[in-house]
């Protein structure tokens, strides 16, 4: 079953568009990523999708409605989770304050947080530190964790091994392969080939704002891949 499907999408920021005609589609249980060099679109995409900025042409279809002018907290509600670039959260508070802000009004928030501290352990030991005194990456399990509160049926996820010691990056790479394999549909932005091909079902490449190829990942090769990163 298809998740998310972005049909000719375009946005931008004012008068200057970033994003034209981008397709984009993910199904439940897989992982789709798109990868690209700097300032081609990535974010810009990822925001649209979250309705932090507004398309100016396309659609956005989530579990067959269209979304497109929907406020960012309704597509929240309605099963989308975001773990934006730069492992965001709130400073102040602790760890496990910024879980129960993101299950706050769910049914079963104490399960769900403890959901969370099975696939990050390495949070539970740290759950009375303030945010703003984790390192990048226990920051970035915790925006993960936190965007996976409420069970979202569509995680997005942009750049989520940024900057991150390469024992956290393989934690994380595990986690996003178990929350796939649960049926959740993941949108993924990735700079790291091999963590993008090894997680991926089908890879989406963008150059300046527009998509330069689509199609599975096992039919995309290492050396193809790095060919097109390189336009």
């Amino acid at each position: 079953m298809t998740v998310l499907e972005v049909r000719g999408l375009c946005s931008g920021y004012g008068r200057a568009r970033v994003l034209f005609d981008v397709d984009v589609a993910v199904r439940a249980g897989q992982v789709a990523c798109v990868m690209g060099r700097n300032g081609v679109g990535k974010t810009t995409l990822l925001n649209t999708v979250m309705g932090l900025i507004p398309a100016v042409g396309g659609s956005v279809v989530f579990d067959g409605v269209d979304v497109t002018r929907a406020p960012t907290h309704v597509r929240v509600r309605s099963g989308m989770g975001y773990a934006p670039q730069g492992h965001e959260t709130f400073a102040p508070l602790t760890v496990l304050e910024n879980l129960k802000v993101a299950a706050d009004g769910l049914p079963r928030s104490g399960e769900a947080i403890e959901e969370q501290l099975e696939l990050f352990p390495r949070l539970r030991p740290l759950l009375n530190r303030r945010a703003g005194l984790l390192s990048g990456g226990q920051a970035q399990q915790l925006a993960i964790a936190r965007a996976l509160v409420a069970g979202p049926r569509l995680l997005v996820l942009d750049e989520p091994t940024e900057g991150i010691q390469p024992s956290i990056v393989a934690e994380i790479v595990e986690v996003i392969g178990q929350v796939a394999a649960r049926g959740v549909a993941v949108l993924l932005v990735e700079q790291y080939l091999d963590v993008a091909l090894g997680l991926a079902d089908t890879v989406t490449v963008l150059d300046a704002g527009r998509v330069v190829h689509s199609g599975q990942a096992a039919d995309l090769s290492r050396e193809e891949a790095a060919r097109l990163l390189a336009v």
